[in-house]
């Protein structure tokens, strides 16, 4: 044969060619099958028995989905943004099927907002190898066949017309039954929220709008007219409200709420008021944090009113009082930009710093310190790593494994249901060690008034109903996510000088209370005298008496 006719090396594999639109459909398919595992489950549960009716809104969705990558039918741009969908569709999917974690704009919020720490907790070896095989291969596989497009010309009109086509059939088989699929989608919010990558995109870009409506927002003043109250004033020597900012705890399992087993015989036995029927503004830090510390009410609240006006720190510095924040998690989420917080780390204290990220017996340290130098009326904000998951184990030292088996991995699916919950409890028990050697430190020393309140920021599932950690939107949210551990202590001192006795707020506890009244509880307990203190949502308002 001569050399010539030989065949090339380049002929033996030559690239597949095929046109935008068949790589959409190929991607849609691909998309619909493997990433939306949990939308067809959920779709078929609420049309149950009628499948002509999931035929067709899944039809729909269909449609939907081929409208919308081909709305990024451009050449440079597309294979990139359908690479991109693709690897964003598989990590949602792996969180909505292994855990039942619904991506929203909070979820988006929340990712951004956390810790180089916390996401490497979360990155399992069973999340790396579901995005390995079914995100980052097909991404891959998109970019081998060389994409044939039309001439520009042909571009003009076959762009803009495929586009109105297939809007039209996802409309078309939509209005097929409006009725029934626009009420579906009303009354079973949780549907479209499990639809990728529509889910994550609409999260994205809500998000998106959310920081930029705030990015420019400058803080109105609050309680400009903030002072010391007389019994303050009178107390003759500091008054220190340590604030115990929780994380993750929920109310189910705190012994002091009637919990099978007793996690809390440290808070038992130290004269606490316990209010056993607390609900958080939202289910993750990035939510009920913030809210927690404004005057804003839950059914009020929002991230951009947040930012549009001070909130309880500023309050106190305007009437005079110290504030500090000491962050023992993912940050201050910005509730302290104003004044400015400290980060816990290694340096701080050693040994509860010794296996690499620091438990809350640092912040133990911190108040034995604080106690000997406090010169002044003070409010110190400690915000807890307290029983953040999914790794619950590395929350407590190994003498507080008390409760056993355990589940010593993140990857929950390799252990029972016993082992998550015991491992879940031994944070709690731990979280009762902390705040009662608070207790006890401020109760043995007499320079400084002392008081404490401890509240979570939300709950979190333990698997209940297919649900892990927390997260899920409110609307949707099971109680184990939005009740949450609520105590206070007064010292005897405290209660002396001040004059709010702990037996009257004995009497309060039966009735329901939030995070609603964290923001004017904190400025009664400091007896700041303000117009925006409400005396409706200060639980130790009907509780003063002259100070003797």
């Amino acid at each position: 044969m001569p050399l010539s006719a030989q065949p090339s090396r380049n002929s033996l594999w030559r690239r597949p060619e095929i046109g935008p639109l068949a790589l959409n459909v190929a991607v849609a398919t691909y998309l619909l099958v493997l990433c939306n595992t949990t939308f067809w489950r959920k779709l078929g549960k609420i049309f149950a028995g009628d499948p002509g009716h999931v035929m067709l809104f899944g039809a729909a969705v269909a449609m939907l989905t081929l409208f919308t990558l081909m709305v990024f039918t451009v050449p440079r741009l597309h294979r990139p943004v359908l690479a991109l969908l693709i690897l964003v569709s598989s990590a949602a999917a792996y969180h909505q099927d292994r855990l039942g974690i619904v991506i929203d704009r909070e979820m988006v919020q929340n990712i951004m907002r956390t810790s180089v720490s916390e996401s490497k907790q979360l990155l399992s070896p069973s999340l790396v190898i579901h995005v390995l095989l079914t995100g980052v291969l097909p991404a891959l596989l998109i970019f081998v066949p060389r994409l044939r497009y039309p001439r520009l010309r042909h571009v003009l009109w076959r762009w803009p017309l495929s586009l109105a086509l297939t809007f039209a059939l996802f409309a078309g088989f939509l209005f097929t039954d409006f009725k029934a699929f626009s009420a579906a989608i009303r009354e079973h919010r949780d549907l479209m929220a499990a639809y990728q990558p529509g889910a994550t995109i609409a999260a994205v870009t809500r998000y998106a709008k959310q920081e930029l409506r705030a990015q420019n927002i400058k803080a109105t003043p609050l309680g400009t007219d903030a002072t010391k109250g007389p019994r303050l004033t009178r107390a003759g020597k500091p008054v220190l409200t340590v604030v115990f900012a929780g994380e993750t705890a929920r109310a189910q399992n705190f012994g002091l709420n009637g919990y099978a087993r007793d996690t809390t015989p440290g808070l038992r036995t130290r004269n606490v008021v316990n209010f056993p029927d607390a609900s958080s503004c939202g289910t993750s830090t990035a939510v009920s944090l913030p809210c927690m510390f404004s005057n804003l009410t839950m059914d009020g609240y929002s991230h951009t009113k947040f930012v549009g006006t001070e909130n309880l720190l500023d309050v106190l510095t305007h009437a005079g009082i110290k504030v500090e924040w000491w962050d023992n998690n993912t940050g201050d989420q910005t509730i302290a930009k104003r004044l400015g917080w400290t980060r816990i780390d290694k340096n701080f204290d050693p040994a509860a710093c010794a296996e690499g990220e620091c438990t809350d017996q640092a912040l133990v340290t911190l108040i034995d310190q604080k106690l000997k130098t406090i010169t002044e009326d003070t409010v110190l904000v400690l915000h807890m790593i307290g029983s953040h998951g999914p790794s619950y184990y590395q929350r407590y030292p190994r003498a507080f494994a008390q409760f056993k088996p355990e589940c010593t991995t993140t990857e929950f699916t390799q252990c029972t249901p016993e082992q998550i919950t015991n491992t879940y409890d031994n944070t709690i028990l731990f979280t009762d060690h902390v705040l009662s050697q608070a207790i006890d430190l401020m109760q043995a020393q007499d320079r400084v008034v002392p008081a404490l309140l401890f509240m979570s920021d939300h709950g979190e599932s333990l698997g209940e109903n297919g649900l892990y950690l927390h997260a899920a939107p409110r609307f949707m949210a099971p109680e184990t996510q939005t009740k949450v551990p609520f105590v206070m202590w007064l010292s005897p001192l405290y209660q002396r000088s001040m004059g709010i006795t702990a037996d009257c707020l004995q009497g309060k506890t039966s009735q329901p209370v939030s995070h609603d009244n964290l923001f004017h509880t904190v400025l009664g307990l400091m007896d700041v005298q303000t117009t925006v203190r409400n005396p409706d949502l200060d639980l130790t308002a009907g509780c003063t008496a002259a100070a003797g």
